[in-house]
């Protein structure tokens, strides 16, 4: 099955004046204030119902299999505020665990029903 994703960077250019006001990098910004999103970009909040209907959509259809599911690293990291807390030092954390959200990166989640019950770093 393949989820078609739109870009949500938005205009390139505008995000590069964004980033010289800001702390962090964009993502981390977005971490932090879940309403930031560049011209035609789109912010945390947009991004994370996109990426939950289509996550949400794959589970369902697929109870009981194992699967993988590919994206790039803000959407997934913006899926995973849904079970994870932002520390202090804008790092996501699941049951008192640092998640390791470098790219490429790959993480085990273990579900039942829509609760999350293990998050598993393998790379």
């Amino acid at each position: 099955m393949k989820v078609l994703m739109k870009e949500s960077c938005g205009d390139i250019d505008k995000l590069k004046e964004i980033g010289k006001d800001k702390k962090n990098n964009y993502v981390t910004e977005q971490l932090l204030d879940e309403n930031l999103k560049n011209d035609k970009g789109e912010s945390r909040l947009e991004v994370t119902k996109r990426m939950e209907e289509a996550f949400y959509r794959v589970i369902s259809e697929n109870i009981g299999k194992r699967i993988a599911i590919v994206s790039h690293g803000a959407a997934i990291k913006f899926l995973l505020m849904n079970w994870c807390k932002l520390n202090d030092n804008n790092e996501l954390e699941f049951d008192g665990k640092i998640i390791n959200t470098n790219s490429p990166g790959v993480l085990k989640l273990t579900f039942e029903d829509k609760n999350l019950i293990q998050l598993v770093q393998i790379v």
